[in-house]
């Protein structure tokens, strides 16, 4: 399996390829690989309408799509991942959600006045508006609604991970003199990251629970419950990054998920 970020930054895992976010552009990358599945991967809106429109260009075979909104930095540690040596691409899907489970994201903002999730309480909204303020933003994952702080001197990145990434404004956040935010040196430090915080200065950080080797391992001990794509045959972990068809088992959880939602309402409604 090979993997190009589009609209990836500089300093994701030397494994990976990047791509612009043009037809053109990832065209030309996947031209430049061997013969083997390519998954590519996309974090915006705009990066997932050019990989679907390479897919068309170039067919459905060997290119798998594999989209994830999460945070810039929480993303180079999942494409680590993904560059792990002798993965298929019908683990991709399983072993970036195992990743990104065990990956910690925390942001310093100089301003949240213009942040929406999570949502900063008025009073930390007005502060934005003070000279000399800082935030710590917690981002969540999914259905975790994440948190906001006020930044006393203390980020709060976890301590221990084998993978520390950061991303950082131009200008810093908070003067140098501050002291040390990260528990060590990063291991990587993107550059041109858009990381799409809406305030002048900020720096993010993610950082793995643990090593990228034991959650590949983890996500990959469970194949033996993947199904098959109807379409393509291929091993499947929910929905297959190829056909965007999802495997038989999710659909039918799905389904029965749909009929006991509305049942269980209505003998609410009745009772």
């Amino acid at each position: 399996m090979q993997v190009i970020a589009i609209g990836g930054p500089g300093g994701t895992h030397r494994g990976v390829g990047r791509a612009e976010r043009t037809l053109g552009d990832v065209v030309e990358a996947v031209a430049r690989l061997s013969a083997d599945d390519v998954v590519l991967a996309t974090r915006d809106d705009a990066a997932r309408r050019v990989a679907r429109s390479a897919r068309l260009v170039l067919g459905p075979e060997r290119l798998g799509v594999l989209h994830v909104e999460a945070p810039v930095t929480a993303w180079a540690v999942m494409l680590a991942g993904l560059a792990s040596p002798g993965l298929t691409a019908s683990s991709a899907r399983v072993v970036a959600d195992e990743v990104l489970s065990r990956t910690s994201t925390r942001v310093l903002l100089s301003s949240v006045a213009a942040l929406h999730r999570p949502t900063p309480t008025f009073r930390q909204h007005a502060g934005s508006y003070l000279p000399r303020t800082a935030f710590v933003v917690d981002p969540g994952r999914g259905s975790e609604p994440g948190s906001v702080r006020r930044f006393r001197g203390n980020l709060g990145v976890p301590d221990g991970g084998a993978l520390l990434v950061a991303a950082r404004s131009a200008r810093p956040v908070v003067p140098d003199e501050a002291g040390d935010l990260l528990p060590r040196e990063p291991d990587t430090e993107l550059t041109g990251a858009e990381a799409g915080w809406s305030a002048r200065r900020w720096l993010e950080v993610s950082t793995i629970a643990g090593s990228l080797e034991t959650a590949v391992a983890s996500a990959l001990a469970r194949s033996y419950l993947w199904g098959a794509c109807d379409t393509c045959g291929r091993a499947v972990a929910q929905s297959c990054i190829f056909c965007d068809i999802a495997e038989r088992r999710a659909r039918a959880e799905t389904r029965a998920g749909a009929q006991t939602g509305p049942q269980t309402e209505t003998q609410g409604v009745i009772s």
